[in-house]
């Protein structure tokens, strides 16, 4: 019988994120269907409903799901799964960057998809931030990491809509 530590099991969930983003960063291969925020976001034409559109769906849903566990010790498996499904939803923002609203071209552009990506995987590091504090019980800890995002999507929102 194969024994796995707790290490093992808090690792698992990266490896699957990590696997989730080497998907992803290949064009040229579909990516897995992994979890429920994966599989509610799809390729679609149309701008509002489509992929960067429908991950940011996803981690809103899951900061209002969360916002209810993060004092819930009886609730903690969920909101890491909770919080691993908004972090896969994060790496299909990061490829999914929005088109600017002005004309941007050149070094303009290239910069304005670049600090889109970086955010976004800003975002993601401080969700695996939060599964970490969720997954140790730590509540204070977490509640100061779920304000961080807090910050972290209002910065964005400014920034890109």
């Amino acid at each position: 019988m194969i024994q796995t530590s707790k290490l093992t099991l808090l690792a698992l969930p990266g490896l699957a994120v990590l696997t989730l983003a080497v998907q992803y960063a290949r064009p040229s291969s579909a990516a897995p269907a992994i979890g429920d925020a994966t599989a509610a976001i799809e390729a679609d034409d149309d701008e509002e409903a489509g992929p960067l559109h429908e991950s940011m769906e996803v981690i809103q849903r899951g900061m209002k799901g969360i916002r209810k566990m993060l004092s819930k010790p009886d609730q903690k498996d969920a909101a890491v799964k909770l919080c691993q499904e908004m972090q896969a939803a994060a790496l299909v923002g990061f490829q999914n960057p929005p088109k600017p609203e002005a004309e941007l071209d050149g070094d303009a552009l290239v910069e304005f998809s670049a600090d889109f990506r970086k955010r976004m995987l800003t975002v993601c590091s401080t969700l695996v931030d939060l599964e970490v504090a969720l997954a140790k019980g730590d509540a204070d800890s977490a509640k100061t990491i779920y304000r961080t995002l807090g910050k972290q999507k209002k910065e964005g929102h400014d920034a890109y809509l």
